[in-house]
């Protein structure tokens, strides 16, 4: 929580900066510990979305070109598209 709740944080619109005010959850654009985070995070949705399209809840896109069921999920950087 140390990590989440130091610094503080301004908003910069159009050259205005507005007041700073502490982050209360979150970590900082640009730290080193949000790649991991983030990976952490859509490998969880990417085991959510198999195992629903494994257990017939879900059925992807595609499903008579890609066997398994078809595609219910891309990631690619930091965007992730979901289809069902």
């Amino acid at each position: 929580m140390q990590l989440v709740r130091s610094g503080k944080t301004a908003i910069n619109i159009n050259g205005d900066v507005g007041p700073f005010f502490s982050s209360s959850a979150g970590v900082k654009q640009g730290d080193p510990i949000s790649p991991l985070l983030f990976n952490l995070a859509v490998d969880a949705l990417a085991g959510i979305l198999d195992k629903a399209r494994r257990a017939g809840h879900l059925s992807g896109v595609v499903g008579h070109l890609i066997p398994g069921g078809g595609v219910t999920h891309l990631q690619y950087a930091d965007d992730t598209m979901i289809m069902v």
